[in-house]
This record gives structure tokens, C-alpha cells and sequence, in this order.
């Protein structure tokens, strides 16, 4: 398998590193002897048709053209063309309204070297220079909030790059645009003092990963490493789950920092788990009589979809009619008010809701799903420190 990241650290790799020394040399060892498989998710292969349409879309495409267009859903469209516009509206702003000197550089691999010797590695999402300065916008198209853009490691990271191989830069300003989050994005600016500190730092983490690599250290950032599957260190780590009496469970599990270290256990053993279980079917892909007694169907379980809801109700039109029909169909009411908002330009996503439920009125019924654990919002951190907690 052709690694374009040469076997070392990438940018959006760059948290895990800078906590797991090991984790690098274990999946590049995985890539060697041909055990490292590339499990695609549901979610990373919508990111990847977002992306798709942004980098083709930031080039001066347009969204009729395109083979990959017509593969995206309605709401990914949106997303894209959102982040889009959240993109146009920040190069605007860096700009002060004059024209882009040149094209952006669009999802390109850059490298930082010392000698002919490949340190790290990161492709930008997008990037704009004009004379000295240079613009980096990370895509983030999931519904998970980012580390700001402050914080953020592989935002930091792109951003030594961009000085390493342009050394004339004497500012970059580094933006996530993620408009499931946020429709208004924090901007980060590094000048030469901070790109400075910037470029130790990262070159801190990857000299340790060098130094101690057959040191692997387990943690949260377990959930994001591809070798999760193969890694004792990250069985090793689910497996201090305490196991308490059945009748005494609630009793038993930790509050406080501890039920926080025990929760992030429990997602990284979620996901180990799965990724065990699409291992699993990837080697019965490649062996199908490896699981005696089990075998994986060559197609799943057939979903019926209606893309064109006019063609089916005149098919039907003999024994239903339309309302009869429509009965029978759910409505994501959720993405609705995503579409109505990214069209109309209405940032504000209570406003939003507000209007749809004003014009919807009893003609929509509301139910509650069991609610799922998930972490703060930045607006929920900052409300709780305003409170005091």
C-alpha cells in the first residue's frame, strides 16, 4: 500500500502522537506486513464527498459537474455548499474585500524535511498566500466539535508546514470551518514569535515519537488510532473497566475525574469493538472460510428508497392516494431545519426552529429518543462557567 505520509506522522494524526509516542510505529509496522486495513466509516466517507465538492467548488467548479456530485445526499450538498460559503466569507474578510493575488492551494500534501529526511507530513484542506501572509481553513464537516482553533493540533501543525515551505510567511491565520457547529468560526493568527514556538513544539512531539518509539501510552485519543485492533497497550487500557456486582453497579462506578477517565474507557472499548467486528469482515473478504459456521453475504440487507416521491405516488395512485401515501413516510424534521437555514441564510439555529415550529404547527408531533451521553458544547462550558460549576 502506497503511504503518501512515508510512514511518519501526519498533521491530523499529530494529538494522538503527542500522547502516544508508539502509535506511528505500530501502524507503519502494521503497513509492512500487510495487516493495516483502511476501514472506511459511514461518516469518513461523507466527509470525503464534502471534501470532494469543496476542493472542486473552491477551483471554480461548478456542482453540476462532477461525477462524485451526483453520489452526495441533499443534506451533504448543504453542508458543503455552507462550508463553502463560511470559506468565501472568511477569504473575504482575510482579504479586506481586494482580490487574491493568486489560486488557493487546494488538499495538498506538504512536507517538513531536514536534509532529504521527511519529519512530518500534512495536506491542508485550503490554503490562500498573498505576499507574506498565508490563510489555512480546515474542513470539519462532522456533527463532533473540534478543538478551537487555538488548541487544535493538526491546525497547528499544517500551519509549521506552510512556514517551513514558504519561509518568506511572517503571519498565517489558521480557521476550522465547521458548519454543523458553528456558522461564525474563531481565527487563530500566528506570527513569527509564535510560528517559532509552533515548529518546536511539533518537532518536540515527533523527535519523542523517534526516541521512545516502542512506547505506546493509551488514552482517549485510543478512539482515533487505526491500530487500536492490534494495540496491547489499547486492550490493555479498556480492560481496567471495573467489573462490580450486577445488583451493585450504580453504586460501585466512579464520580467526579475518575467516572470521566472510566467514560472515555468505555468509548474507546466502543470502538475497538467495531473496529474488531470490520476487521472481521474485511478477512472474510480475503478468506471467506476463516470463520467456520459464519460467512459474509457478497450484498446486505436491501433498503428500498423513493428519491423521486412524484414517480411513486403516480405508480400508486390506483390504490393510495397522495396524503395516504405521505403518511407512511418520516420526515427528518432536524435536517429540514439544517436545509432551511443554510438556504435562507439564517445563522441562528433556535431562530430557526422557532420558525418551523410556528409555521408547522400541530401538523408536527414530537416524541423524544433515550438521550445519549455526549460532551459539552462551548456554549454549555462558557454558560457553566458563568454559573460558577
Amino acid at each position: 500500500m502506497t503511504d503518501p505520509r512515508l510512514g511518519r506522522p501526519s498533521a491530523s494524526s499529530m494529538w494522538r502522537v503527542a500522547n502516544c509516542f508508539g502509535s506511528q510505529t505500530l501502524i507503519t509496522s502494521l503497513r509492512q506486513v500487510g495487516k493495516y486495513y483502511e476501514l472506511p466509516s459511514r461518516e469518513a466517507q461523507s466527509g470525503d464527498r464534502i471534501h470532494n465538492f469543496l476542493a472542486f467548488d473552491a477551483l471554480g467548479g461548478t456542482a453540476q459537474a462532477g461525477d462524485f456530485i451526483e453520489t452526495m445526499t441533499a443534506d451533504e450538498r448543504a453542508v458543503a455548499k455552507k462550508a463553502a460559503e463560511i470559506r468565501d466569507q472568511l477569504v473575504n474578510e482575510w482579504l479586506g474585500g481586494k482580490p487574491a493575488n493568486g489560486k488557493p492551494i487546494i488538499e495538498k500534501r506538504f512536507y517538513y524535511r531536514q536534509g532529504i529526511t521527511a519529519r512530518f507530513s500534512g495536506q491542508p484542506d485550503y490554503v490562500l498566500i498573498d505576499g507574506t501572509r498565508a490563510l489555512d481553513i480546515n474542513y470539519k464537516t462532522g456533527r463532533k466539535e473540534a478543538l478551537s482553533a487555538a488548541d487544535n493540533l493538526q491546525l497547528r501543525t499544517e500551519i509549521v508546514l506552510l512556514k517551513h515551505n514558504y519561509p518568506e510567511l511572517t503571519e498565517i491565520s489558521g480557521v476550522i470551518d465547521e458548519p454543523f457547529v458553528t456558522w461564525d468560526p474563531e481565527r487563530v493568527i500566528y506570527r513569527e514569535a509564535d510560528l517559532l514556538k509552533a515548529e518546536n513544539q511539533i518537532l518536540g512531539f515527533v523527535d519523542r515519537a523517534d526516541w521512545e518509539k516502542e512506547t505506546r501510552v493509551p488514552g482517549p485519543w485510543c478512539e482515533y488510532c487505526p491500530a487500536r485492533a492490534y494495540c496491547r497497550e489499547a486492550r490493555g487500557y479498556i480492560q481496567t473497566i471495573p467489573n462490580p456486582e450486577v445488583g451493585a453497579i450504580m453504586e460501585q462506578l466512579p464520580r467526579g475525574e475518575l467516572g470521566v477517565q472510566l467514560w472515555e474507557k468505555i468509548k474507546v472499548a466502543k470502538k475497538l469493538l467495531a473496529t474488531l467486528e470490520e476487521t472481521y469482515e474485511k478477512i472474510l473478504e480475503d478468506e471467506p472460510d476463516a470463520l467456520p459456521g459464519y460467512l459474509l453475504p457478497k450484498e446486505g440487507k436491501a433498503r428500498r428508497i423513493v428519491p423521486y416521491p412524484a414517480k411513486l405516488k403516480t405508480a400508486l395512485a390506483a390504490y393510495l392516494n397522495d396524503e395516504e401515501i405521505d403518511g407512511c413516510a418520516e420526515y427528518r424534521l432536524g435536517k429540514i431545519e439544517e436545509l432551511i437555514g443554510i438556504k435562507h441564510r439564517i445563522d441562528d439555529k433556535t431562530q430557526v426552529s422557532k420558525i418551523v415550529k410556528e409555521l408547522t404547527g400541530d401538523a408536527v408531533t414530537i416524541i423524544h429518543d433515550k438521550p445519549f451521553i455526549r460532551p459539552l458544547t462551548k456554549k454549555e462550558r462558557q454558560a457553566q462557567l458563568t454559573n460558577g460549576h
